[in-house]
């Protein structure tokens, strides 16, 4: 055991088993362990149920229903855990499972203080709801990278790697590819088109940056790229792409992309643990 852990963000969707079979399979190759988490929604239960003031009926009424249904989800958490926990005592390596409670995308984020990386299944075709995905919800707050994964998971043919203001001086880039390295893939870096600077140091196709499974280097418009990949890509973006004000065209187009094929995945990259660590540090 090396002291990386994963953080398996798990409901009861399929895609959601899909993302456990691979972080299983990660983590064995990578001598990691694995810490599952579900979380019991009671912020939606009370966000349904609550009221200012009584209207035509009291309050206890929703009280009570309230209390039923937060037994009933809490039921189905303690069965999904049972069940996970039983399938993953058969696998090599160190796993355990915790449920929490509350609101869910915040629950992660604060567990994954703790973890180098968080998985989570995804299911394809459902973006036409206006709701937050859950990825979308993690970019904003969770402290370190996050895996997105479908129901092919692992079975990829390359990594891309998009290159945009955001990322063009982070010194994780290194550490990107280190994971390229360790899922064996290919990796294509594609610089955004409106970037006029850049560490070519940090992309260079000589010295370190070849053997670490760099293929090739070219720029791109973000669009145009996600609309050209192949079906079995992972990309991998920096988190902070979906939370500026004018995020919607990295919002719908990310949506698509992982829409359009259950052998997609996508990586947000952020540092933002790091950075909060160097600024413990610092005070």
């Amino acid at each position: 055991m090396n002291g990386t852990s994963y953080l398996l963000a798990l409901n009861g969707g399929a895609a959601s088993r899909y993302a456990a079979y691979f972080t299983w399979a990660l983590a064995e190759q990578s001598g990691a362990r694995v810490v599952a988490q579900h979380v019991v929604d009671t912020a939606a239960v009370w966000h349904f149920l609550s009221y200012d003031q009584a209207g035509f009926i009291g309050s206890g009424l929703y009280l009570e229903a309230r209390e039923e249904i937060t037994d009933s989800m809490y039921s189905i958490a303690e069965a999904l855990m049972l069940s996970y926990s039983s399938q993953s005592a058969g696998q090599p390596l160190e796993c355990e499972a915790f449920i929490d409670e509350g609101e869910p995308a915040a629950e992660i984020a604060r567990r994954a203080e703790e973890h180098d990386m968080v998985v989570l299944g995804y299911r394809s075709g459902r973006s036409n709801t206006g709701e937050p995905k859950m990825y979308e919800k993690l970019a904003e707050t969770c402290p370190c990278p996050v895996l997105v994964v479908g129901n092919a998971a692992r079975h990829w043919s390359k990594m891309q790697m998009f290159i945009n203001s955001d990322f063009a001086s982070s010194a994780d880039v290194p550490g990107i590819f280190q994971l390229g390295v360790t899922l064996g893939l290919p990796i294509e870096i594609y610089i955004d088109a409106e970037v006029s600077q850049v560490d070519a140091d940090r992309f260079c196709l000589g010295g370190w940056s070849r053997p670490l499974g760099v293929r090739s280097i070219e720029r791109a418009c973000f669009e145009e790229l996600v609309a050209s990949v192949q079906e079995d890509v992972l990309m991998v973006v920096s988190a902070d792409i979906l939370t500026g004000q004018d995020n919607t065209v990295y919002r719908d187009s990310l949506r698509a992309f992982l829409d359009q094929s259950e052998r997609r995945a996508l990586l947000l990259w952020t540092d933002r643990k790091i950075q909060n660590i160097t600024l413990k540090l610092a005070s």
